[in-house]
Parts: C-alpha cells; structure tokens; sequence
C-alpha cells in the first residue's frame, strides 16, 4: 500500500443549519467499527448482529453498564435486545467502499490492511476514545463469542414474543 494513498488531496466542509450529533457522523462510527473489529473479533472478522451489538453498547453510558456487568456476571444477568443503527450500516457501506474493511463469505466484515493502519493512527492518540478503547480492551477477542451472540440473539425469540 502506498503512503500517498492516506494523502488528503482536498478537504471541504459545508455550512449546515444545526450541528450533526456525532453518532450520525459517518466517521465516528467508521473509528469505532475499526476498533471494534481489531479488538474484540477474532481474525478482525465480524458478522452483522455482533458489530451492532459494540456499536449498541458503545451509545450510551447505561448500554455500555449493561454489556459489562453481563459479562462480568459470565453472562447470567438479564440481558434483553439491542439496537440495531442504521448510521452503523452506512458507515459499514463507507467503509467497504474505503477499503477499510471488506466482505468475506458474503456475511463477515474483515478489517483490511488499510483499516489497520486506522487503527494504528486511532489507537496512537492516547486522548482520543479513551472510554471505548477501556471498554473494547476489557471485552476483547474471547469474551463474546459468534456463539455467545447466537445465544443472545436465540433468547429474543424465546423471551421476548413470547411477552
């Protein structure tokens, strides 16, 4: 990969009525996306449901208290559905579109080589993310499996059409 591949060549910004909160900012969730696949997937691949999961989590304070404390319960507290963002979807469509990350097997986000450098460049920055980063590095690459995910996902069915 060539250095001039990370230049920016033209940096424009356009005026707007009202400030974009920075949860809808497509680079927000792009960092985020890159941290979460280098440091809580394996092989930096993730499926869909799990990247929402992180992304869920790492909303708020009180989703982020939550996927805490059911891990740290080994996964016996209540834990009930997430959310699912549109703006992480369109930030994953940038980011493939960036080569940052690509599709593998037709359902699994890979972070690429370019994505690792991101990371590189987000992780050097010792004040930028600081709480995600905490988080992200707690959880890590075994704590919430493929599997675990399923058998969150599994309980949705069960616990929650049921009522």
């Amino acid at each position: 990969m060539e250095e001039q591949d990370y230049i920016i060549k033209k940096l424009t910004f356009t005026q707007r009525p009202i400030p974009i909160p920075a949860d809808y900012r497509p680079m927000y969730k792009i960092a985020l996306l890159v941290m979460i696949l280098r440091l809580c997937c394996r092989a930096e691949t993730s499926n869909l449901l799990k990247l929402h999961l992180f992304s869920w989590a790492l909303s708020s304070d009180t989703n982020l208290l939550k996927l805490r404390e059911y891990v740290t319960s080994n996964f016996q507290s209540d834990f009930s559905v997430w959310g699912i963002e549109p703006a992480l979807n369109r930030a994953l469509q940038l980011a493939i579109a960036e080569k940052i990350c690509e599709v593998v097997n037709g359902k699994n986000y890979k972070l690429t080589e370019k994505g690792f450098k991101f990371y590189e460049m987000i992780n050097a920055e010792n004040e930028l993310f600081v709480k995600e980063k905490a988080f992200l590095n707690f959880i890590g690459k075994s704590k919430i499996t493929d599997s675990r995910i399923n058998a969150m996902s599994n309980q949705w069915t069960i616990t929650y059409v049921e009522n």
